[in-house]
């Protein structure tokens, strides 16, 4: 239940978030997680590319379950989770190659919480379909 709630506010949190950054982008705005504003539209290359793996990771990951599992239903609290866990993997590979300064590496630490938190508030609800 606890975990069903901190979900709830952790999307939340994450759409707000979404949401300003495609508003202020139609301003020349860029912000930058954690909140970090800057003029025009300037994102550091390692974060692209840390984004850009974690996408194609999500998408071979669904692939692959696609054709070892056939055609399943997935809740977006799964596709959420799924992502920002490669998000985690694939940041500190992209992050460590490029060489980003050590304060990057710290946003990476806010991603493996909160997607341990959404993979349990999915487990928790698949539970709860069964029970009734």
């Amino acid at each position: 239940m606890v975990g069903s709630i901190l979900a709830k506010i952790i999307v939340a949190f994450l759409t707000i978030y979404c949401i300003s950054v495609i508003g202020a982008y139609f301003y020349n705005i860029s912000i930058i997680f954690p909140f970090s504003l800057s003029e025009g539209t300037h994102v550091p290359e390692h974060r692209l590319k840390a984004i850009r793996l974690s996408l194609f990771a999500t998408f071979t990951f669904f692939a692959f379950q696609y054709f070892f599992y056939g055609s399943k239903k997935f809740y977006p609290i799964q596709i959420l989770a799924v992502m920002l866990f490669n998000l985690t993997i694939f940041g500190t590979l992209s992050f460590s190659i490029e060489e980003a300064e050590a304060v990057e590496f710290l946003q990476l630490l806010v991603w493996v919480p909160v997607c341990l938190v959404l993979y349990k508030a999915q487990e928790t609800y698949f539970k709860n379909i069964f029970k009734k």
